[in-house]
């Protein structure tokens, strides 16, 4: 080692024992005052003023010393615009939790997009992480097609061969260095679910592990979705981290009236993930409907479909409107009482289900109507529906 070096490395070494030596009389001086004589208490800040007084400080500038610290121009200016792997879902080079109650559709849910992604993005590579199902479960998902058809852009691990965990943390590692050599391709990897596939500590998620390969593997382009499941008590279980390590967090639950999986955005960062939700048969994905509508109960449900059927033939007055569900029992039926129907007129007329206008001439009554069927109704042939 050249005598330079040497004495630099001294150096150093003797400037970071001043700030050790610092701390400690520091600490003695807040948590240990109770201890010490008043003699001993000055001797104490004396010692700390003599050792401050050896410091070396910097003589660069606010500029200089913290140029590494704020932004530029240039470095805001020239970043890349938010891409998506799933658009307004999934952002690609991310890490996202998805979490709701067991049967709430998520796996359902993560393997249509895996059918999506692998049909239309030939650069992507799907990881699939799998520490719930069983080999007859994955049978009847067509899992095995997936393989066939993908081949090497798509694997599905998580074969119970010892610790499933630390299982999972070295094919973790080991793709952090895949993805530093291939850098042109894209690889997105799930872990379903959390629970069963990180490391843990006296029975918890150990927080000190939490993520620590994922956030690599997102630093070098990857994107990772992560699962987890509720407790018992329908609370985010294990620890309140999960969450707050991710980009952004979605709860999926499933409407059992009308058999939609609804993503709810609950953590959305600087991401514009935006609320989905969608139709099922037999436990399939079929479609995507709107949000506002799926997210419902059986009583709006049919609140909507009555209104909306009623406004096809004309406007009618909100007074005459809860006069007919009282005719027709609807009220009774699901025990709505007059308040609700009117919020419930408000919110969809609102959500654009509907449109209504005050009226000040007849004593600021309102009217609620579709426009088409107001258009219908100026026709000089067009007769109003007896109700």
């Amino acid at each position: 080692m050249s005598e330079m070096l040497t004495k630099i490395k001294k150096k150093i070494n003797s400037q970071n024992l001043l700030n050790q030596q610092i701390k400690e009389i520091e600490f003695i001086l807040k948590q240990k005052h109770e201890l010490l004589t008043k003699e001993e208490v000055l001797e104490l800040e004396q010692e700390k003023l003599s050792l401050e007084s050896q410091k070396i400080t910097s003589n660069l500038s606010f500029e200089q010393k913290f140029n590494d610290f704020f932004y530029t121009y240039n470095e805001i200016e020239n970043t890349q615009d938010i891409s998506w792997l799933i658009p307004n879902v999934i952002p690609k080079q991310s890490l996202g939790v998805l979490y709701g109650a067991p049967g709430s559709g998520k796996s359902t849910l993560i393997l249509k997009y895996c059918k999506y992604l692998l049909s239309n993005m030939n650069e992507i590579f799907i990881i699939y992480i799998d520490g719930d199902m069983s080999v007859n479960k994955l049978k009847d998902l067509e899992i095995s097609k997936l393989i066939d058809t993908y081949q090497k852009r798509f694997k599905y691990g998580g074969k119970a061969n010892g610790n499933l965990a630390l299982r999972t943390q070295e094919l973790l590692a080991h793709l952090v260095k895949v993805q530093e050599n291939n850098l042109d391709k894209k690889y997105l990897i799930i872990e379903d679910s959390l629970s069963l596939l990180a490391i843990k500590k006296q029975g918890f998620i150990d927080t000190n592990e939490l993520f620590r390969y994922e956030k690599k593997l997102r630093e070098l382009g990857s994107t990772v979705i992560i699962v987890h499941h509720l407790n018992k008590s329908g609370t985010f279980a294990d620890t309140q981290h999960i969450e707050n390590y991710a980009d952004y967090t979605y709860l999926i639950e499933r409407n059992e009236f009308n058999g939609c999986i609804l993503l709810n955005p609950k953590k959305a960062s600087r991401f514009n993930i935006q609320a989905k939700a969608y139709t099922t048969d037999n436990r399939e994905i079929i479609d995507e409907v709107d949000f506002s509508m799926a997210n419902i109960g059986r009583s709006e449900s049919s609140f909507v479909n009555i209104i909306s059927d009623l406004l096809s033939y004309g406007e009618m007055k909100q007074s005459e409107i809860i006069k007919y569900l009282k005719e027709i029992s609807f009220s009774t039926k699901y025990s709505v009482g007059e308040k609700k129907i009117i919020n419930w007129l408000e919110k969809w007329a609102k959500n654009a289900k509907w449109s209504f206008e005050q009226r000040a001439s007849e004593k600021n009554a309102k009217y609620y109507y579709l426009h088409q069927a107001k258009k219908l109704a100026k026709l000089p042939n067009y007769n109003k529906k007896e109700i």
